[in-house]
């Protein structure tokens, strides 16, 4: 595996910029097409291997971060020609937690130079593998409104201000599972059993 982060996509202009690869919730269609306000062609669209990588939960969040191993493969999603503005907004969702920078990866059929989102400072892994499809059924749903909420302030904030803005919508996402979570109690009224553990007298 090679790493190079000396290009980014402001100096390369050309063809490799507009290569990026996904590790996370990036490859899921729905997502993607959010973070970039349109959805995108499939033909754009191939999966590859980044090798010397596996794909770990990160310590406190559901979502993935990269982490060197030697006999590792992530499986990733290789997306190319996107336009700058695609690629701004996909800079926005990453909220600048994530150091963008140039890999070597393998398409199926060749290895090319790709730009991915590697483990920034701060960020901590649990230890756990991140498998796309566990997060597609047990995260997911929870996950788009926030993201479709999140991506409204594109071009309206810093990095900094979106960091705040996600914390704030985790907080309030949890808040109404929370409640919801209070007021859905299951009354067993086939038992005819009140939820405080007392029967109700039986009918005359």
């Amino acid at each position: 595996m090679e790493c190079d982060t000396k290009d980014t996509p402001e100096s390369s202009r050309q063809s490799e910029e507009q290569t990026l690869f996904f590790f996370g919730s990036l490859m899921d269609a729905d997502v993607l097409e959010i973070v970039l306000g349109h959805p995108i062609d499939q033909e754009q669209l191939k999966p590859g291997v980044l090798e010397g990588y596996r794909c770990e939960r990160e310590v406190k969040e559901s979502y993935p971060v990269l982490v060197p191993y030697p006999a590792g493969k992530a499986e990733i999603l290789i997306v190319y020609d996107l336009s700058q503005i695609d690629i701004e907004r996909i800079l926005f969702y990453e909220t600048g937690e994530y150091d963008l920078i140039s890999f070597t990866v393998n398409d199926g059929t060749q290895r090319i130079n790709a730009f991915g989102f590697a483990t920034g400072e701060g960020i901590h892994t649990s230890g756990d593998t991140w498998h796309l499809n566990v997060w597609q059924k047990t995260g997911k749903a929870d996950f788009l409104p926030m993201a479709q909420r999140f991506m409204t302030g594109y071009g309206k904030m810093s990095f900094a201000e979106a960091l705040v803005y996600w914390d704030e919508l985790v907080e309030e996402f949890d808040n109404v599972h929370e409640c919801q979570s209070q007021t859905n109690t299951v009354i067993p009224t086939a038992l005819n059993i009140d939820p405080s553990g007392s029967r109700p007298p039986s009918p005359e």
